[in-house]
């Protein structure tokens, strides 16, 4: 089994590392244009375009093998979008589809923060708990993630998702308690799926899932 992982917003391949690590299951994250291996490559500022970018990367990772889907914050769009890009295409199917720290996307809140000027937008960013305090600290980090943080940002508050799915995968949601970007009593994701999702609400804000590294684990596995 192989858990088919999508970054946040400014992560790459190497942000789940601490949950992958001692995993019951392989763990492949994989890198959005112009995120970590994929550096030099051109920012995609739409999940959909996400998406089309890593269709035969995920197709390739996957194999023969069975898989689950997991993406966290907006890599839970990722996950959710690339489902159903699956589903399009009559491919084989996720065992589970794992979304973590995300509204369903009819609750996303449509604003332009990604064209705040910098001060502000970094600032919006550590107010909702998006980035840490190591990163805000480094002028050069800074620098660097200022553009893929612009661009992801601005592909989860256009992303339009908003439909009813029949799929027989099974789906469970992972919120934080004290998230400040998703409210765990107004998520929505119920009126996402036929099938009610199986929902977990765990202590911490937006990065709860770094908080209890086994809890987390356990729920995806």
């Amino acid at each position: 089994m192989k858990v088919i992982a999508y970054p946040f917003a400014g992560g790459n391949s190497y942000s789940y590392a601490r949950l992958a690590r001692g995993h019951t299951y392989e763990w492949v994250t994989l890198d959005p244009p112009g995120h970590g291996t994929r550096l030099q490559q051109t920012l995609e500022s739409s999940i959909s375009g996400i998406v089309s970018a890593l269709l035969e990367p995920t197709l390739r990772a996957v194999g023969s093998d069975k898989y689950f889907l997991f993406g966290h914050s907006m890599g839970a769009y990722l996950a959710l979008a690339m489902l159903d890009r699956l589903v399009e295409m009559g491919a084989d199917l996720p065992e589970c589809l794992i979304l973590s720290g995300a509204n369903a996307p009819h609750r996303i809140t449509h604003q332009s923060h990604s064209t705040l000027p910098r001060s502000q937008f970094f600032q919006w960013l550590s107010a909702m708990g998006g980035i840490s305090a190591e990163v805000m600290a480094e002028p050069e980090l800074m620098e660097l993630f200022e553009p893929i943080l612009r661009a992801d940002v601005a592909a989860v508050e256009s992303y339009a998702g908003t439909f009813m799915r029949e799929y027989s995968v099974p789906v469970r949601i992972l919120l934080g308690l004290h998230d400040k970007i998703v409210s765990p009593e107004a998520h929505g994701w119920e009126d996402c799926f036929v099938s009610s999702p199986e929902i977990h609400i765990l202590t911490g804000g937006h990065f709860f899932l770094f908080d209890d590294i086994a809890k987390v684990q356990s729920l995806i596995a």
